[in-house]
Parts: C-alpha cells; structure tokens; sequence
C-alpha cells in the first residue's frame, strides 16, 4: 500500500496540477507509517517540506495506546493537536504494562514479575534496571534517567502486617527496602503517586494520604477530612498543578474538583475550577497539567483510559463533554489496551 501511494505521488508530480501537491503530499503522509515517512521526507525537497508539517513544535503530551492481549497490532501515537495517529511497533513493550511515565520515559515492568526497566519510546531506548527482591505493585520516578538525581520508588505487601517501600538511585545495583506498617492489602496496587517538592504523595484512598520522605527514610500517615458521600473509583485522577495536588472525580454529567489543603488541617477542598488551568492529560500512570499550549488544547481535560479511538474530552469553560458519550462504560478494570500520555521531543519524528 506505501509503495502505491508513492507511485500516485511520482505521476502526480509530472502532470499539471502540480499546484496541489502539497495538500496531496499531506494526505499521503497521513496513511503512512512513522517510518514510512522519514522514509519519504528523504526523497527530495518537496516532500521533505511536507514531512516537516509531521514535526513537533509545542511540547504537549502524545497519546499512546498499544494491545495488552496481543503482539501483532501496531502502537498508536496521537498528536491531540494536529489530529493525527502515527503507527510504529514496539517489539520490546510486548507483554509489558505501565507503571509511570515522565519526561518522555516509560517505567514499565510485566505483571506478577520483578521485571522492570525504562524505555523511551521516540529514541526506542531501554534501560533495564535491578530485579527488586520484592515485586513493586505500583511505582513511579522522580526525573528522567538520563539525570542523575533520578530515584525509583515502588511499593509492595511484603505480609498481612507491613508494606514495603523500595527505592533505587538509577546508577545503583540494588534496591533498598524500608518496611512499614501495613495499609491494607489493597492499597499498594490501587496507588496514584505524585513526587512533589521532594517528597512522594501516595494517593491510594480520599481519606488518608501516606507521604514518604526519601532524604529521612520515613513515612507518615495523613488523615484527611473529605466529603464522605465520595467514594474512589477508576473514574478518578491525581494531578499536581503549580505545586498543589489536585483530586478529580469524574461524574456523569460534570466532573468534581479537590485540591488538597496540605496544612495543620489537611482536608481536601471542592474548588468550581482551576485557576489558570489549561489543559490536563489524565491517567492512571501519570497526569500531567500543561500551560501555554494553542487554544485548541486550553482548557480541556482529555482521559486516556479508554479503549482506542475514543478520547474522552471535558470544557472546562463550557463544563461539558465534547459529545453525549458520559454513558459509556471506558474505565475498565481488565483494559485489553494500556493507555498513557507522554512527551516527545522537540523532533520527535526523527527519533521513531
């Protein structure tokens, strides 16, 4: 099929229409494969050109969605603001699911095994790292690997009395773990984890908030006041945005937002809207909020955690969702897909 669209080009080319070859050329770089396109942008200046339309100007999270289930279909990369999906296979993610992703990595790692490792899916770099003596439920990491402060920090139920907290200082050969009074057997798979100001907020439940302290080595249990007709569900999310943690409950019709009072009271408080808020990208692996982007990405709150095509968008001007879709059941427990949103480079069509 590629070779058959060159081909149209090439005698496309030729004839006298050659006026419309640019809007041709972009249609073709639409079916291709990523690829496919580094391929084509090769073969002379004119299509070069076109290629360049495919580069990455604003730094905005892409979406990224590949099969748990199987090793055949392709990864899909959507670019939520050019409107476009990329294909490209990731042979080394097959039977891997997502723990946290940040600053264009992925910390990955197979389910039921000790397994873990990063990998960059634009540079199709990987980095394995030490096997932990304890299988960490859930995890995530300060910065990227290529910093040297980046620190790894999981979570596991060592018995039916303690939680172990592992940590790893990318570069070191092994994995230290600190064991502390357990939260319940639940709590260290159903965790969201945000590293702020030095410390890791894990938000496994609304009503408490442990915080670990990897400079001390100490974990301290918050209790929280909250509204207690809420209740956690998959339809939630975890953000940090200007250097508060925000808790957003997704509802039918409107979403519920919370930012977390971190003083003597701790309590989480209902806001109506973000100030200056102007996009989120949810996930259950990592949300991230983003300022400064073209208003065709402000203002949104775009979830991943649905089955492929189907991005669900919320207005927060409008406090609506782009279509009548509130009642569709995407947030599933056993996804056959995993969902994550991640930064590319600047280039990032010169690295898949």
């Amino acid at each position: 099929m590629t070779h058959q669209f060159l081909l149209c080009v090439n005698v496309f080319v030729r004839s006298d229409w050659s006026n419309l070859l640019p809007e041709l050329l972009r249609l073709v770089m639409l079916r291709l494969f990523v690829k496919d396109i580094i391929r084509a942008s090769a073969v002379c200046r004119s299509w070069y050109e076109s290629s360049v339309s495919f580069r990455m100007n604003d730094r905005h999270p892409w979406f990224m969605k590949y099969s748990l289930t199987s090793s055949r279909g392709p990864c899909e990369l959507y670019d939520p603001m050019q409107r476009m999906t990329y294909l490209t296979y990731f042979p080394e993610i097959i039977g891997m699911s997502v723990h946290h992703a940040k600053d264009g990595w992925l910390l990955m790692h197979k389910d039921g095994s000790s397994e873990i490792f990063f990998f960059n899916p634009f540079t199709r770099k990987l980095i394995n790292l030490p096997n932990c003596e304890h299988y960490n439920e859930s995890a995530a990491f300060t910065c990227a690997p290529t910093s040297e402060s980046c620190l790894i920090f999981g979570m596991t139920n060592i018995d039916g009395s303690n939680v172990g907290i592992n940590t790893l200082k990318f570069g070191e050969t092994k994995w230290e773990t600190i064991h502390f009074k357990s939260f319940g057997c639940a709590f260290t798979s159903n965790n969201k984890i945000i590293f702020l100001e030095g410390l890791f907020y894990c938000l496994g439940w609304f009503n408490w908030i442990p915080v670990f302290d990897p400079s001390k080595r100490s974990l301290v249990n918050y209790i929280v006041e909250y509204d207690r007709s809420l209740a956690l569900s998959t339809r939630t999310y975890f953000v940090e945005i200007k250097g508060d943690i925000f808790f957003i409950k997704i509802d039918s019709e409107k979403l519920r937002l919370f930012r977390l009072n971190r003083d003597k009271t701790w309590s989480w408080e209902e806001k109506d809207r973000i100030e200056e808020v102007s996009t989120i990208f949810g996930a259950t692996c990592g949300s991230e909020c983003r300022s400064d982007l073209p208003n065709c990405l402000r203002n949104k709150l775009l979830l991943s955690n649905a089955p492929h095509p189907m991005i669900k968008t919320y207005f927060f001007d409008g406090e609506r969702y782009l279509t009548n879709d509130s009642d569709i059941l995407f947030w599933d427990r056993n996804p056959i897909y995993q969902c994550v949103w991640i930064e590319p480079p600047k280039q990032c069509i010169d690295f898949i």
